[in-house]
């Protein structure tokens, strides 16, 4: 009995030391970017670079609730996600598992540490440990579909937004593109069409005075004061502000985005240049990824004050509830020459609205985030 009491100190002592000596462990997303319903692998990689074995093994992952681990036993507890993951490492022994994670919810996510737990085969000796792993990743908004998910305020049946308020002009033209049903057949590019073997037309480029300004409300009611109470109906005006930045990648044309939020915590606001291009538009969906769900300031008040000297051709609102100060706003854009519409972050039912003042409500696909 003493010869194994014996042993088993030493083993022990000896696992207690060297449990994590000549071991490594790695964490890290395959892409560093992507889309809300997309699918990415997180990849852990365990390394045991010694002669003694670690028979079990746990990684404990905490992360964000709206990553959902395909087939593991996570546990949720408001916002947060834990993810266990066993393993039993050999001598000199290497291990790369995968998991299939589902983005639910635009953000960007990041997960800091992770605690690796240990014990010898008898279960006597544990040791935890944590490890810094740093894996970042950024979650774009779904663009809202600006041919269909809109309905008009005055109920005019098949009233919906479309992308045709941008006016292209038959004198810029940037190169050729495949027909499609839109394009006129005077815009048919016939020695194109006859080198490749299908329609090709004319691409017309945009007129270089116009241009959009996307303004989104975070406040999700008139008397909220910085914390979002409605958080969906601010996710579905990300959403519809999303659905126009894609489409200035198709149309060509320079967009600004101005939002009474920031990522500081104080009291200013997200008003940003007015550029066109992918690279611009890449900077604004990453933009709408971070934009927390808090306002700086009162809309009313953000309207008067930071955007009432932005101009544009195209003045875009985007909210989640209605009011004269809105309208006032809009009136006041019109009579300087821009074209002004109001999206309306949910369905219209007996909202007010005045006549001379374009609202449509968003009739986007239900979602499932709980």
């Amino acid at each position: 009995m003493i010869l194994i009491a014996v042993i088993a100190r030493v083993l022990f002592v000896t696992y207690q030391k060297n449990a994590f000596r000549n071991f490594d462990y790695e964490c890290y997303f395959d892409k560093g970017e992507v889309s809300e319903g997309d699918e990415v692998d997180l990849i852990e990689i365990v390394t045991n670079r010694k002669l003694m074995p670690v028979p079990w093994l746990k990684s404990e992952i905490t992360t964000s609730k709206w990553l959902d681990f395909a087939g593991s036993q996570s546990l949720v507890t408001e916002e947060t996600r834990f993810v266990p993951s066993f393993f039993m490492m050999k001598s000199f022994h290497k291990t790369v598992r995968r998991w299939h994670v589902k983005c639910l919810k635009r953000g960007v996510y990041t997960i800091d540490r992770v605690i690796l737990i240990t014990t010898d085969l008898f279960g006597m000796a544990s040791r935890s440990n944590t490890y810094h792993v740093g894996a970042t990743l950024t979650v774009l908004p779904e663009g809202a579909d600006l041919s269909a998910d809109f309905d008009a305020a005055q109920k005019l049946s098949g009233d919906v937004i479309v992308r045709r308020h941008y006016i292209d002009d038959p004198f810029y033209r940037a190169g050729i593109k495949e027909y499609s049903p839109r394009d006129p057949i005077n815009r048919i590019h016939w020695p194109a069409t006859a080198k490749t073997g299908k329609l090709m037309v004319h691409n017309n480029q945009f007129s270089a005075d116009q241009d959009l300004l996307v303004i989104l409300n975070v406040q999700s009611r008139d008397y909220e004061r910085d914390t979002v109470i409605d958080t969906e109906k601010i996710e579905n005006g990300i959403r519809i502000c999303a659905g126009y930045f894609e489409d200035t990648l198709r149309s060509g044309i320079p967009v600004r985005f101005a939002a009474n939020t920031n990522f500081s915590g104080d009291r200013s606001s997200i008003i940003t240049n007015s550029f066109h291009g992918a690279e611009h538009v890449g900077d604004l969906m990453e933009t709408l990824a971070r934009i927390p769900l808090r306002s700086s300031d009162a809309f009313p008040v953000f309207l008067s004050g930071a955007c009432r000297e932005l101009t544009a051709s195209d003045i875009v609102i985007v909210t989640s509830y209605l009011g004269e100060a809105i309208f006032d706003y809009a009136r006041s854009k019109r009579e300087a020459g821009s074209q002004v519409r109001i999206i309306y972050t949910t369905l219209l039912t007996d909202e007010y609205v005045p006549d001379d003042c374009p609202v449509f409500g968003y009739l986007g696909k239900e979602r499932s985030l709980q």
